[in-house]
């Protein structure tokens, strides 16, 4: 009996313990890579692969990124976008202090693969961010792990086939 109501104390300590990893503001463990593709791959219902492909050139452009391949033969598209890091004066004392680069560009990096899936099209998106330094070499590089960007990003993709679909 004692040893049964030590291992429930133990089991209740653990599930405790646990908790308040959770909780104690720290971030959550990043996706699984089957939960991480889950949120990276939509089915739409057309087997209109061009159509699909046009309506994500499209919200990609209106994002502002730039097209850099699209192939609707083999359903591979490829993209990115640029955009200036704005550092404060406090920063850059701070890096020159160090002698240490400061990084200067953002870039966002696109890939998508659009394919056929039954009677469906299947899509599955990829975005990276990678930081330039002022050199322009690459200083870290990390995929965008977040449910909530893709879901706005299919999204705008949704609207952008109903679009299309509707002749406008």
């Amino acid at each position: 009996m004692r040893s049964r109501i030590v291992s429930i104390a133990a089991l209740v300590g653990t599930v405790l313990a646990g908790a308040g990893c959770l909780s104690d503001g720290g971030s959550p463990p990043p996706p699984t890579q089957l939960e991480l593709r889950g949120f990276q791959t939509r089915e739409y219902d057309t087997q209109d692969m061009r159509l699909v492909m046009k309506a994500m050139v499209n919200v990609l452009q209106d994002m502002g990124f730039i097209i850099n391949n699209a192939d609707t033969q083999l359903g591979l598209l490829s993209a990115n976008k640029m955009t200036d890091i704005a550092h404060s004066k406090r920063e850059i004392k701070r890096a020159q202090k160090k002698e240490e680069l400061l990084s200067k560009t953002l870039v966002l990096d696109c890939t998508a693969n659009v394919s056929a899936f039954g009677k469906q099209s299947r899509v599955r998106v990829n975005f990276q961010q990678r930081v330039l330094g002022t050199n322009g070499a690459t200083m870290s590089a990390s995929p965008i792990t977040d449910a909530a960007f893709y879901q706005q990003f299919f999204a705008q993709v949704d609207k952008g086939i109903f679009l299309q679909q509707e002749g406008v």
